[in-house]
C-alpha cells in the first residue's frame, strides 16, 4: 500500500550512498524536523490558566528554515495544545490554514500548496488577531515532502467494535504518545487520521464516530486506540504498531458496566452546524455522535428553529438507537431557554425578539405541546446579559433582584460544553431556587455544537422511563417524568437516592418519625469517584469519602445508608451529589470552563439527583423555606425576640428568607440591641443573616457598576 514519494525512499537512499550524493539531495527524500522545541504563545498580558503562569515566549511564532521549492503539494505537521481562538499558519506570507480550535493536544497536518516554498530560507508564522487572551503551545513542527492525503494513508487498520458479538455505534479515539519537549514526561496526543467523514463515519483529529466498524488510515507508527460509548460502558483499549503498507484487523469488545435500567439517557441541548451555523457537526454527523455516545432521547435545540432529526436519522438507519424530540433553544437578548416537545417543524416559533421575560414566556407557553421550559447556562454572559449575575439575581434567595418573574420548570446545572469554574455553583443556584418555592428539574446537557471538541452527551439527564426499546420510546411518559423531576443528572457518574426504601427523586415522602436515606453511586471503571454528599434544603448534612478500592469500581462503587439528622420542624428537600476527578484522558476529556472566573480550575465528574420532597410537618404539602418564612413574618410581625425564638426551630434556609422579609429585601435596619441579640442566637440563624447581608451588598455593588 506504499504511496507517493515514500515508495522511492529506499531506492533514493541506496543511490545516494552509491554515488555519494550531497546531504541536500538525501534531505529531499525524507521528512525534516523544522523545530522540536516547545513554544508557549500568548496574545494577551495575563495568563489564561494557572498552568500557563510562566511568561510566554512571544505573542507569535516566527520560524526560519532551509528548504527547497515544492513543485507538488507537501504537508506540515504541527503539535498543538490549548487552542481556543483562531491562530493562523502562514509560510512566506501565504496563509495555509488555522490551527484546530480545540483545547486538547492534537498532532495536526496542513497541506502546503505547490510553489509555496522556495529554495533557501523560508519563513513560517503562527499568529492570531483574536482580542480574547489565549495561551497556546506548539511544538514538533515537521515538513513532509508528500501530499497530506498520501502521508496520512500509509497504513490501514480495520477496527470492529462489538457488544456481545454485535457491532455497536461508538467513538474510537486515536492517540500518539510523545515525550514533552524539555521534559522526560510522556503525553498522549490526538492523532490526525487519513479518514474522512461519510455516511458511516464522523471524523475529527484523533476521533472517529462509527456504527461499529471503521477502516482507520494512519502514517506508519505506534498508536493507542480506545473505543467507548459514553459512561454506561467500559472502554476497550489496544496499542498497534503499523509499518508502511501494512493492513491490520482489530476487534474490540465493549461491556456495559453501569446499570441504568428504568432510565433513558437524554441530552436536552443539542445543536448542528447545518442549522445553528456555528460549531462543526453537520446534522448527519450529529446522528452518528448521538448513537456513539448512547444518547437515547436527544432534543434538537438549534437556535430559534424547530428541527426534526427523524428524516435524517431514518435515511442513515439510526432510528434503532434513539428517539428524537423536536425542541428549540429560544435565543433572546435576555436569556436562552430550551423548550420541548414541539409537534413539528411547521409550528410557529416563539417570539425570540421580545425584550421582556413576561412576553417571552407568554410566547413560549402559547406554543402548542410545549411542556419543558429550561433556563440555560444561567451564569454565562450572552448579548451582554447574564441571568444569574449578582445585579440580576440573589442566588441564596432564588430571587430576581430586578423583579423579573422566571417562568421555567427546569434549569441546567451541568452543561459540559459551558463548564463553570466552580462546578457546584449552578447546583447551589438551583437549590436556592427550590428553597424559594420554584419546582425546577435539574438538567445535565452538553450544549454540543461539535463532533469532538465539546462532544454530545458528556453531561446528560437520565429520566425515569421505560427503556426497553430506545428506538420507540414513550416520549409522553419520559417528558412527564422529566417535568416532575424524576431524573438523575450525570457527568460521568450516576447517583440515585431513595428515602425509607421507597421514595426517590420527584417523590413526596409522607411525614414519619424517622427517615432513612439510601444513596447508590454507580460509574464505569474509567471514571473515579471521591465522595458522596447529601444536602437538605441546600445545606450539607452528610458526606461519605470512598475508599481507594471503591474509587475505580465498575458499576456500583458505593452504597451509603444514613439516617436523616433533621432537628427542625419545617419541610425539607434532599439532594445527593457525587463527585470525582475529571477525566483527563483524551477519549472523554472534561473541558475547561467556557467563561472562567479564575485561572485556577479543578475538573470534576459529577452526578446530582433530582430532589426528594419530605413533608416533615405532615400537612400533606411541601412548604418551601420562603413560604415558611412568610408564615413566620405573619405570626411574629415586627417582634424581634419572637422571630429569633421561632427561627431557632426552623432551618437556615428559612432563616435566610425570614431576614430577607424582615429587611424587605433592602437596607438592614437592625438596632444595636437587635444586633446584640442576633449574635446570641443559634448559629444557623446568625449564618443566615450573614449570608443575606453578603449577597445583598454584592448585588448593590454590581448594580451601580
Amino acid at each position: 500500500m506504499q504511496t507517493g514519494f515514500n515508495r522511492w525512499v529506499p531506492v533514493i537512499i541506496s543511490l545516494c550512498c552509491l554515488f555519494n550524493l550531497t546531504d541536500d539531495v538525501l534531505a529531499q527524500a525524507i521528512s525534516t524536523v523544522l523545530d522540536d522545541a516547545r513554544h508557549h504563545l500568548r496574545n494577551g498580558s495575563e495568563p489564561e490558566w494557572s498552568d500557563f503562569e510562566s511568561a510566554p515566549e512571544s505573542h507569535e511564532l516566527v520560524l526560519e528554515f532551509e528548504a527547497r521549492a515544492n513543485p507538488d503539494e507537501w504537508c506540515l505537521e504541527v503539535t498543538q495544545n490549548n487552542v481556543k481562538q483562531n491562530w493562523f499558519i502562514s509560510i512566506n506570507g501565504t496563509k495555509l490554514a488555522a490551527l484546530h480550535v480545540n483545547e486538547n493536544p492534537i498532532v495536526a497536518f496542513f497541506s502546503i500548496p505547490p510553489d509555496t516554498l522556495m529554495d533557501g530560507v523560508n519563513e513560517l508564522r503562527i499568529t492570531t488577531t483574536a482580542a480574547v487572551p489565549d495561551d497556546i503551545v506548539v511544538s514538533q513542527i515537521v515538513l513532509h515532502r508528500e501530499a497530506r492525503s498520501e502521508f496520512l494513508r500509509q497504513t490501514a487498520t480495520l477496527v470492529v467494535v462489538e457488544e456481545r458479538g454485535k457491532a455497536i455505534p461508538c467513538r474510537i479515539t486515536v492517540m500518539r504518545e510523545a515525550v514533552l519537549p524539555e521534559t522526560d514526561m510522556r503525553q498522549e496526543i490526538l492523532m490526525t487520521t487519513g479518514c474522512e467523514t461519510s455516511q458511516e463515519l464522523a471524523v475529527r483529529p484523533g476521533v472517529i464516530y462509527c456504527t461499529g466498524q471503521a477502516r482507520i488510515l494512519l502514517p506508519a507508527g505506534t498508536y493507542t486506540l480506545i473505543a467507548g460509548r459514553g459512561p454506561e460502558y467500559g472502554i476497550a483499549e489496544t496499542q498497534v504498531t503499523l509499518r508502511e503498507g501494512e493492513e491490520q484487523n482489530i476487534r474490540m469488545d465493549l461491556i456495559r458496566e453501569v446499570d441504568t435500567s428504568g432510565f433513558v439517557s437524554c441530552d436536552t441541548h443539542v445543536h448542528t452546524f447545518t442549522h445553528s451555523r456555528h460549531g462543526d457537526a453537520t446534522i448527519e454527523e450529529r446522528m452518528l455522535t448521538l448513537a456513539g455516545e448512547a444518547i437515547e432521547l436527544p432534543v434538537a435545540t438549534d437556535h430559534n428553529l424547530h428541527i426534526d432529526f427523524v428524516p435524517v436519522a431514518h435515511r442513515m438507519k439510526m432510528l434503532d438507537y434513539f428517539t428524537p424530540v423536536i425542541g428549540n433553544e429560544v435565543t433572546t437578548k435576555i436569556g436562552h431557554f430550551n423548550v420541548f416537545p414541539v409537534d413539528s417543524e411547521q409550528v410557529p416559533l416563539p417570539n425570540f425578539k421580545s425584550e421582556t421575560w413576561e412576553e417571552i414566556f407568554a410566547s413560549i407557553k402559547s406554543t402548542p405541546s410545549v411542556q419543558a421550559i429550561i433556563l440555560n447556562h444561567a451564569r454565562d454572559l450572552h448579548s451582554q446579559f447574564r441571568p444569574f449575575d449578582p445585579r440580576n439575581h440573589l442566588a441564596s434567595l432564588g430571587r430576581s433582584a430586578n423583579g423579573w418573574q422566571l417562568q421555567v420548570n427546569a434549569m441546567e446545572i451541568i452543561n459540559s460544553g459551558a463548564q463553570q469554574t466552580d462546578m457546584m455553583r449552578l447546583v447551589d443556584d438551583w437549590m436556592g431556587m427550590l428553597n424559594a418555592g420554584h419546582r425546577l428539574t435539574p438538567v445535565g446537557c452538553s450544549d454540543s455544537h461539535d463532533v469532538a471538541r465539546h462532544f454530545v452527551g458528556q453531561a446528560r439527564t437520565y429520566i425515569r422511563a421505560n427503556d426497553e426499546n430506545v428506538g420507540a420510546l414513550d416520549t409522553a411518559q419520559a417528558i412527564d417524568n422529566f417535568v416532575n423531576g424524576r431524573v438523575v443528572v450525570s457527568c460521568g457518574l450516576f447517583c440515585t437516592i431513595k428515602v425509607n426504601g421507597e421514595f426517590t427523586s420527584g417523590d413526596m415522602v409522607p411525614s414519619s418519625g424517622e427517615y432513612e436515606v439510601e444513596i447508590d453511586l454507580h460509574g464505569p471503571s474509567w471514571v473515579e469517584a471521591d465522595e458522596i454528599e447529601l444536602f437538605a434544603n441546600g445545606k450539607s448534612v452528610y458526606t461519605k469519602i470512598l475508599s481507594p478500592e471503591q474509587r475505580s469500581y465498575a458499576g456500583l462503587k458505593c452504597r451509603a445508608t444514613v439516617p436523616l439528622n433533621w432537628p427542625f420542624t419545617n419541610d425539607c428537600f434532599l439532594v445527593a451529589v457525587a463527585r470525582g476527578p475529571g477525566v483527563r484522558r483524551l477519549h472523554w476529556p472534561v473541558a475547561r470552563p467556557y467563561q472562567p472566573t479564575s485561572p485556577h480550575w479543578l475538573p470534576l465528574c459529577m452526578s446530582v439527583t433530582g430532589a426528594v420532597w419530605i413533608d416533615i410537618n405532615g400537612n400533606g404539602l411541601f412548604d418551601a423555606a420562603k413560604q415558611v418564612a412568610m408564615q413566620v413574618r405573619q405570626q411574629c410581625g415586627g417582634d424581634f425576640d419572637s422571630t429569633l425564638a421561632e427561627l431557632s426551630r426552623l432551618d437556615q434556609a428559612t432563616s435566610l428568607h425570614t431576614w430577607a422579609h424582615w429587611m424587605n429585601y433592602g437596607q438592614p435596619d437592625l438596632t444595636d440591641e437587635q444586633q446584640l441579640r442576633l449574635r446570641r442566637s443559634e448559629p444557623h440563624v446568625r449564618d443566615a443573616y450573614a449570608t443575606y447581608m453578603t449577597e445583598w451588598r454584592a448585588s448593590q455593588i454590581e448594580a451601580v457598576r
